[in-house]
């Protein structure tokens, strides 16, 4: 949210109208929505547009003993899962103990372990001043308070009477099933419901037993070190496969999965940061509409992406089972899903997930000698069979991209084919360090597709993926060209595997026999 330019942090307030006051006259440089009068008003507001799905600050009530105790800690629950600063405004010190029952019974009922998640009780008996320093050093890293509040925080804080009671809840769809819900935008931050959540419970028997969509290809992209531009790569590879499919005149949808649960950029890249899997994760059922409603959209990129957690100490909250659920969901929903990996290629959640849930493999790697020496590690060990405790993945659904490519850099061709262990190159993306960084920053990662160099290099790769299927060629009028005009030799020359069928490099430039497989299709 912004102010001016100025992006200052979202604060719903679902509490009394003197709570939603005294944080408006506060001083704190954020941004206060209007006052919602119930936690289903909340749910709606989100869902309706009417709230920043981009909130990071909640301050509740609680409703006390006549009050839905229970509603108002699922959401508690749901809104700190999914990384959000919670607050909870308590006017009786003698309930603050049932409240705590409350919060721990959701949590347990949502799936999630007593205790783990992070929510702040504020008194309101001491007043104005002291609730708002009680909220001072949890939002340290989120809000620069000011050194000292306007003296119209000198208040006593009354309870105002609140119609959030069982009724006010009553006008809530169920979200249980597709059938009973009505088609919504997308929300920032998922609604729980009640009973039990377990790793894979909340699987939906009738979206996993449609049969994938005819021709889905699923490609999980990887590495074995940071710094390779993997993400960025995922990125767009799938914004490509989107926009060329749909300039072809055959559009193709495209989900992009950030599977990096402690440290994903997929966010960072796109700058939208919620909902993310957690959002689904609290959901009792996770059918088709319920992981719709919790994707983010970008339309600039063609693509619909399911973001990674924001705080890494809930990646073992979505583990594999629950990530297999929902790849093997998004199947059966987009006709490409494409999956960004960490560099941790022995992590449960690749070996069990990403890499053999995937039609099509890519490898990244830079020509840093690290980078090559370390793909020959981690494509030795991937490729091994089983018995040999390998993870046992064909190597003729691995294909490597060559990023950062560029000639003279003391790295040869014979030595990146040798590391390749006969695994085709299918990609080579030139380096452009200072038009990514700046695609990077400014959050306009669209125009890298129309660059004269990485734009081709990316299409390319899109049609090498996904064969057949109608892609357009890259339009060379679209392109953005350099003002110092493009530089010759800026790319290590490589053969490179593409449309099928397509043949195996056997290492010296010659081409060898047709081979089946994902990028040797017969």
């Amino acid at each position: 949210m912004s102010e001016h330019g100025i992006n200052l942090p979202g604060v719903i307030v679902v509490a009394e109208p003197g709570i939603h006051d005294l944080l408006n006259s506060s001083g704190v440089p954020w941004l206060v929505q209007e006052r919602q009068d119930s936690v289903a008003a909340m749910w709606a507001g989100l869902s309706g547009g009417h709230l920043s799905a981009n909130s990071r600050i909640l301050v509740f009530t609680d409703p006390g003993a006549g009050g839905d105790r229970a509603e108002t800690a699922r959401a508690i629950v749901a809104m700190s899962a999914a990384g959000a600063h919670v607050f909870v405004a308590s006017w009786d010190q003698a309930q603050i103990g049932a409240l705590s029952v409350a919060i721990d019974e959701a949590t347990a009922a949502q799936g999630l372990q007593r205790g783990s998640l992070r929510y702040h009780v504020l008194t309101t008996e001491l007043g104005g001043r002291a609730l708002l320093e009680g909220m001072r050093t949890p939002l340290n890293s989120e809000v620069v308070f000011p050194t000292e509040f306007p003296a119209t925080v000198d208040r006593a804080l009354l309870r105002e009477p609140s119609p959030m009671s069982l009724s006010s809840f009553a006008a809530l769809p169920p979200l249980t099933t597709a059938a009973a819900t009505p088609a919504l935008p997308p929300l920032g931050i998922g609604q729980p419901s009640g009973g039990g959540a377990s790793a894979a419970s909340g699987a939906c028997e009738e979206l996993l037993a449609r049969p994938a969509i005819p021709g889905q290809v699923t490609i999980t992209v990887t590495s074995s070190k940071g710094g390779s531009g993997k993400s960025t790569a995922s990125l767009l590879l799938a914004a490509s496969i989107a926009r060329s499919s749909r300039l072809g005149g055959r559009p193709l949808s495209v989900c992009l999965v950030d599977m990096d649960t402690r440290d994903g950029q997929i966010a960072s890249l796109i700058g939208k940061y919620m909902p993310t899997a957690l959002n689904i994760r609290v959901q009792p059922v996770w059918d088709e509409l319920t992981i719709r409603r919790h994707l983010v959209h970008e339309p600039e990129l063609g693509i619909d992406a399911l973001l990674a957690p924001i705080r890494p100490r809930t990646a073992d909250t979505v583990g594999p089972d629950f990530y297999r659920t929902m790849i093997r969901s998004l199947q059966r929903m987009y006709d490409v899903v494409v999956m960004d990996t960490s560099v941790q290629y022995l992590d449960p959640l690749i070996a069990k997930v990403c890499l053999p849930e995937a039609t099509e493999v890519l490898f990244i790697t830079t020509l840093a000698s690290t980078a090559v020496q370390g793909m020959a590690r981690a494509l030795r060990e991937i490729t091994a069979p089983l018995e040999e405790s390998g993870l046992g993945i064909q190597r003729d659904k691995i294909g490597i991209i060559v990023n950062q490519s560029l000639a003279g850099v003391g790295m040869q061709r014979e030595q990146i084919l040798a590391a390749g262990l006969g695994v085709p190159v299918v990609g080579v993306i030139p380096l452009a360090t200072k038009d990514v960084l700046t695609a990077t920053n400014l959050h306009r990662m669209h125009t890298l597709l129309d660059h004269e160099l990485i734009g081709p290099a990316y299409n390319d790769l899109a049609r090498t993926c996904i064969p057949g299927r109608g892609l357009a060629e890259f339009s060379v009028a679209d392109a953005t060209a350099d003002p110092a005009g493009p530089v010759p030799g800026v790319v290590i020359e490589l053969p490179v595997s593409h449309d099928q069928p397509g043949a195996a490099d056997n290492g010296n430039g010659a081409q060898g026999e047709k081979k089946k497989g994902m990028f040797r299709r017969a």
